[in-house]
């Protein structure tokens, strides 16, 4: 009698030097419920040249995986690590693929609740919310209820997806090196999976946690990070629609953006509340931003 040849979800973690952020979202994969008659492989592609997570997969037992793969991508760049992963994707014959980010850990039902959204609306790929965590367990961000199970998500990231090997086998997907450095490599890939037509469905029972570490929750770090945002924004604008384009459509985002600022930080004057301070902040680095990207001047904070 032959052995039945089970359907392999291989889950991908991209790491750089963050042992402990690691240690807990592999702890949690642990715990993940898997869908029947499907086998679980763990990859990790480690984009430290020293190997520095080595130990921390080595002398992790994750029981519901049938394999863990460690490898090193030395080429660095977060789009170089992606790719490293989708190859050993590959290489294990895998037939949906999974990404989830170093810094978060996903509830245990989640892996299969987005394998039952692919399922039920024949999806190619299924992404769900994503909640932050500071360190004593307070939510400080949400994505959860942006959409309703079934809709379309506007983008979809790697902090949360699961997706069908045809992406890569068929459609040929990668990251873009180009994005190596200044990020948006994750949402560019999956743009250019929307252009090809594949379905992508938002599961809200598909959670996983993010872990905001506190001195990302300072103001300093609100606006690097929606400054960054923005010029990650025009930058992979402009490779698929030109200088022109971008020009035109991002000087009409900044207008909006810097009245939206200043609204944001009138109404802080007069309430004194903090989230229209941090509205504020955010919409005037967005606009930041998106000038410097139209300048070319690129802050690549993966680097």
């Amino acid at each position: 009698m032959n052995t039945p040849v089970h359907p392999i979800i291989a889950l991908c973690i991209a790491t750089y030097k963050r042992p402990a952020l690691l240690l807990n979202c592999l702890n949690a994969v642990a715990t993940l419920e898997i869908p029947e008659k499907h086998r679980l492989f763990v990859l990790v592609a480690d984009n430290d040249h020293e190997a520095t997570a080595r130990e921390t997969v080595a002398h992790l037992n994750i029981a519901n995986a049938d394999h863990v793969t460690y490898c090193v991508e030395s080429e660095r760049g977060i789009a170089s690590a992606r790719n490293r992963l989708l190859r050993e994707a590959l290489h294990v014959d895998a037939d949906l693929i999974a990404f989830i980010d170093d810094d978060e850990f996903p509830q245990s039902d989640w892996l299969f609740n987005l394998f039952r959204g692919l399922s039920r609306y024949d999806a190619d790929v299924v992404t769900g919310p994503v909640i932050g965590l500071t360190e004593d367990g307070n939510a400080v961000s949400s994505t959860a209820g942006k959409y309703q199970t079934g809709q379309q998500p506007r983008k979809v990231a790697t902090g949360n997806v699961l997706f069908k090997k045809k992406l890569i086998k068929e459609d040929g997907l990668t990251f873009d090196l180009r994005l190596n450095f200044c990020g948006g490599e994750d949402m560019d890939f999956f743009e250019k999976s929307s252009r090809q037509g594949n379905t992508h469905v938002w599961v809200e029972d598909g959670i996983v946690f993010e872990t905001i570490t506190k001195e990302r929750t300072t103001k300093k770090y609100l606006f690097y990070r929606h400054f960054t945002g923005g010029i990650n924004n025009v930058v992979r604008y402009r490779l698929h629609n030109g200088w022109l384009k971008s020009w035109s459509r991002f000087l009409l985002k900044i207008t909006g953006k810097t009245i939206g600022a200043m609204l944001a930080f009138t109404a802080f004057l007069i309430t004194f509340n903090d989230k229209k301070l941090d509205s504020s902040i955010a919409k005037f680095a967005s606009g930041l931003g998106y000038l410097s990207g139209l300048l070319n001047i690129i802050v690549e904070r993966y680097r």
